[in-house]
């Protein structure tokens, strides 16, 4: 009995090796499927909409290629402010300790992600 449980666990490693190893960057896009989830793959996959004034606090707030990674993985999805007509808009949240709380609302149009609107830390003074 011992020696099939071994072998049992020896081919489940192996299989999750390699599914680890076939799925790669892809593995994290499997487990999208709370709304939260949803929501943030959404916003990663289309095309993101931004005015002049909105990249200008952007800008200000110091929001990076690497900020908006962080989003994607680490973004709190607000939906208790979420509006369902005639377009979604939803509310994402970032803080950690490295990066100042940032508010970004976006509207998720058919095939783009319109950023509606951005809260940040710094007083920015933009047109």
């Amino acid at each position: 009995m011992k020696r099939r449980f071994r072998l049992f666990l020896v081919g489940f490693s192996i299989g999750i090796i390699v599914v680890i190893f076939a799925y790669g960057e892809k593995a994290n896009t499997m487990f999208d499927w709370t709304p939260e989830g949803r929501v943030l793959k959404r916003l990663r996959l289309t095309e993101k909409v931004v005015n002049d004034s909105l990249q200008c606090l952007l800008d200000c707030n110091q929001f990076d290629a690497e900020k908006w990674k962080l989003l994607y993985d680490d973004g709190e999805v607000n939906f208790a402010n979420a509006r369902t007509k005639p377009f979604p808009i939803y509310t994402i949240s970032l803080q950690n300790d490295s990066t100042p709380k940032i508010i970004i609302s976006f509207s998720a149009e058919d095939e783009i992600s319109v950023i509606t609107e951005v809260i940040g830390s710094e007083n920015c003074i933009c047109p």
